[in-house]
């Protein structure tokens, strides 16, 4: 469906805006819920039945095992192994009405489409229905109250799904190896498009981190260039590092916060 404005779109995802709000009432933080109402939008695309309707007229008890679930998926996409076992049940509010058994390990086989279809709904309708801002100004303009003129100039604005190139800092991921372990750009590359295909722009191992003359072995510093930054909380989880495995090779990787404060200082 096509809308002409941001407002329209606002108003058609108000369900979605909603969830996103409940599912921050649950202490979570704003990366956090959107990943969450992303899948779920995903997954009521791929025929799972009514997920964002269900969740937002859920009981409290009924919406926190979804929101378990759906982190639960969240982290399988994440995963460089599937664990040893996945209980057969972890799922199963998330599976009703699907008329074959899913488990978290068809998450896992499939990471590579669900984490490119989540990426899609952050980088497309998410950049809007998840922004508090416009939200609340949509809500208020429906009431009747006035708005700001920045804000209901924002509303105004053509709604433009396809995301418009951003700076390669705000895409970028800083990684850190101990000292003596020192891995190719090659083995950086095969381990992210392995799991979530074409993601990456660019892997950069000759990072100088400015830390001046050191004694002994010194750690390898590098950055890894995502094509949009959207992979980077969907990896991060809203953390600001995470650790990563390449083969037994530990890879700590960290927002690149230096840069975007150089960028927006």
């Amino acid at each position: 469906m096509a809308f002409a404005i941001t407002h329209d779109l606002l108003r058609f995802h108000r369900t979605e805006g909603e969830v996103f709000q409940r599912v921050k009432l649950m202490e979570r933080e704003n990366i956090e819920a959107r990943n969450v109402v992303a899948l779920w939008m995903w997954l009521e695309s791929m025929g799972f039945p009514n997920m964002v309707h269900r969740a937002k007229n859920a009981s409290a008890d009924v919406f926190r095992r979804l929101l378990f679930e759906a982190e639960a998926i969240l982290d399988c996409l994440r995963q460089g192994n599937p664990r040893p076992s996945q209980n057969p049940t972890a799922i199963s509010l998330t599976a009703e009405g699907i008329r074959d058994p899913i488990t978290l390990r068809f998450f896992y086989a499939n990471r590579d489409v669900a984490i490119r279809s989540i990426v899609a709904v952050l980088d497309g309708v998410g950049r809007v229905i998840f922004n508090d801002d416009l939200v609340k100004a949509a809500r208020d303009s429906d009431a009747g109250h006035k708005l700001e003129p920045s804000l209901a100039a924002a509303l105004r604005t053509p709604y433009v799904h396809m995301m418009e190139p951003t700076h390669q800092d705000y895409r970028s991921m800083l990684v850190t190896f101990s000292p003596g372990r020192r891995p190719n750009a090659e083995a950086i590359t095969n381990y992210f498009v392995g799991r979530w295909g074409i993601c990456l722009e660019s892997v950069d191992l000759d990072l100088d981190p400015g830390l001046g003359q050191r004694q002994g072995p010194v750690p390898t510093y590098g950055r890894v260039v995502f094509t949009t930054p959207s992979y980077l909380p969907l990896l991060l989880n809203g953390e600001h590092y995470s650790e990563f495995n390449l083969d037994g090779m530990v890879m700590w990787g960290r927002r690149n916060i230096h840069w975007y404060h150089s960028v927006n200082g």
